[in-house]
């Protein structure tokens, strides 16, 4: 036999591996922040618009006045809670659901703050509970000239014989408070130009809105003095103290 020598050499397979595809980390990165910022400015307005609904929605259930826009949480204004908790016994009767509700609140708030429903509290004021005089304890006008609505509002005290008067502005910082001991005046409000009694016992014309307060003997003005940054009271004289004056100058020079 033959002996043939073959020279097989080895057949080698070559196994291809795939190479993973290289991810593109920076484009990853920008898309995660650009989603973080689309959030986030979605969060952002449904956050103001919500704000924004929840004042318009507040307003628009009152009356049509318009009020300071920057919050309903204002310094000066009960909480809505408080308010909610308290208005009722604060404006115990239909006579004061006219109330602007700015100044509703701020009202309020002042009860809230000087202990006015508690009763431990020795000077304790509120708003009269006599219908008819309802409307008489309460005025409206720009007394300070700021060009904003102003109140001004009478509370009785405990021992039905004095009151106190107050003078506010929407937010409800209190303007002018004053007790008026043994006295259950009337107010309302006249306009700039009205013509009243000042420094002398002739009719000159008011010099910005004010507040006449009226008793059964009396009747006095206060206007606000820019100078001061108070109110000041004048005397409004009668027909018969100008007439009584009127008489003394003329016995004075006929003597």
């Amino acid at each position: 036999m033959e002996n043939s020598n073959f020279n097989i050499e080895p057949v080698q397979n070559t196994e291809i591996i795939p190479q993973p595809k290289r991810k593109n980390r920076a484009k990853t990165v920008i898309w995660i922040i650009v989603a973080i910022i689309v959030i986030a400015g979605a969060t952002g307005f449904a956050y103001l618009y919500g704000g924004y609904k929840m004042r318009q929605d507040y307003y628009n259930s009152g009356d049509s006045t318009s009020y300071p826009a920057d919050s309903v949480f204002v310094d000066g204004w009960a909480s809505p809670e408080d308010f909610a908790t308290w208005k009722g016994a604060t404006f115990t009767i239909p006579q004061y659901n006219d109330i602007p509700i700015a100044f509703q609140r701020a009202i309020v708030k002042i009860f809230m703050d000087n202990n006015y429903f508690s009763k431990d509290n020795n000077d304790l004021y509120f708003f009269t509970k006599i219908k008819d005089r309802a409307y008489r304890v309460i005025a409206y006008g720009d007394f300070t000239g700021q060009g904003e609505k102003e109140m001004a509002f009478l509370l009785e005290k405990s021992d039905y014989a004095s009151s106190a008067i107050y003078i506010i502005p929407q937010k409800g910082n209190i303007l002018y408070w004053k007790e008026l001991s043994g006295e259950l005046p009337t107010i309302k409000s006249f306009k700039k130009g009205a013509l009243i009694f000042m420094d002398k016992m002739e009719l000159t014309p008011a010099p910005s809105d004010g507040i006449i307060k009226q008793t059964k003997n009396s009747k006095y003005v206060l206007i606000y003095n820019r100078q001061t940054k108070t109110f000041d009271e004048y005397y409004q004289y009668t027909d018969e103290d100008i007439k009584g004056a009127n008489d003394e100058t003329d016995e004075g020079e006929e003597e």
